[in-house]
C-alpha cells in the first residue's frame, strides 16, 4: 500500500524514522488539500480542490501500519481520532496512483493556513522568526 506523507514523516523530519523500511517511489508530487499548522509541531491536511500540498509517495509494507495509526493518531474512531485515513488519486509525471493519506479528523487541529503546501519550507521559515 502506499502513502502519500507531507509532514514530520517527510525525509529529514523528525519522523521519518517511522518510515524505515519504505520504499521512496516519488518525490515533491502534488496534492489537492489545504495544509494547516496545528501549533503542536506538525502539519495537518484536509482535500480541497483550491489548493495543493506537496509530498512523498512511499511504498509501506502491511507491518509498517500500525506504527502509523499509532504516530497520526488514528483508531478507525472519528470520535476520538485525530486524522482519518482516506485513499486518493496521486498524479505523477508517470502516471495517477492510489495512496492513504492522513487528513485531519479533528477541527481543532486547523490553527493556521499553510499557503504554499509545503510543510519543510514553511517549517524552516517558522524557526528564523
Amino acid at each position: 500500500m502506499k502513502l502519500f506523507a507531507y509532514g514530520t514523516l517527510l525525509y529529514g523530519e523528525k519522523n521519518h524514522h517511522v518510515l524505515e523500511g519504505a520504499q521512496l517511489l516519488y518525490e515533491k508530487v502534488t496534492l489537492p488539500a489545504i495544509m494547516y499548522d496545528t501549533g503542536d509541531g506538525y502539519p495537518a491536511i484536509e482535500l480541497a480542490q483550491e489548493s495543493i500540498v506537496i509530498g512523498d509517495v512511499y511504498e509501506v509494507p502491511d507491518h509498517m501500519w500500525v506504527d502509523l495509526d499509532e504516530l497520526e493518531g488514528y483508531t478507525g474512531d472519528p470520535e476520538m481520532d485525530l486524522y482519518t485515513k482516506q485513499m486518493v488519486n496521486i498524479k505523477t509525471k508517470d502516471s495517477i496512483l492510489e495512496a492513504i493519506v492522513y487528513t485531519v479528523c479533528d477541527e481543532t487541529m486547523k490553527k493556521v493556513v499553510i499557503s504554499s503546501g509545503d510543510w519543510i519550507t514553511y517549517r524552516k521559515s517558522q524557526e528564523i522568526k
